[in-house]
């Protein structure tokens, strides 16, 4: 299992989060160990970078992240989809994640803020969606998630 918390501008990276998630007989989920890492966008890096706004994992273990520039209702907005490194799990279920040390930027979005980025199985393609406040939203497919 994987999630984040966003971050916030130059001053605070984004944490992700990494723990094998079981489930018992009866149904109720179980966390084993938390892992964290820290999360710096490349791109964008403007005060109100969120570095992470959503994450996707392909079949391979590739993470792939969006993140996303808010200024507010009205923008100016600007998003970006990146490699941020891989996830594995061991044969007894330990879970690892590598960041990369520098995040290979594999689009940039200019006037819009990408909060969902999905890896569609089988595919290279993602979907993203964007949620541009007053200037209203947009979904699109784009190749960034080939192995």
């Amino acid at each position: 299992m994987l999630w984040a918390d966003r971050g916030a501008g130059a001053d605070r990276p984004a944490t992700l989060y990494a723990a094998p998630l079981t489930f018992a007989s009866w149904g109720q989920p179980l966390f084993g160990a938390v892992t964290r890492k820290a999360y710096r966008a490349a791109y964008p890096t403007g005060d109100g970078t969120r570095h992470i706004s959503d994450i996707s994992v392909t079949g391979s273990g590739r993470i792939i992240v969006s993140s996303a520039s808010d200024a507010g209702d009205d923008g100016p907005f600007d998003s970006a989809v990146s490699d941020a490194g891989r996830v594995s799990v061991s044969a007894a279920g330990r879970v690892r994640v590598t960041l990369a040390a520098s995040p290979a930027v594999l689009g940039t979005y200019p006037r819009y803020k990408v909060e969902a980025v999905e890896c569609l199985p089988g595919s290279a393609d993602a979907v993203l969606g964007t949620d541009d406040e007053n200037l209203g939203g947009h979904v699109r497919t784009v190749p960034v998630c080939g192995t």
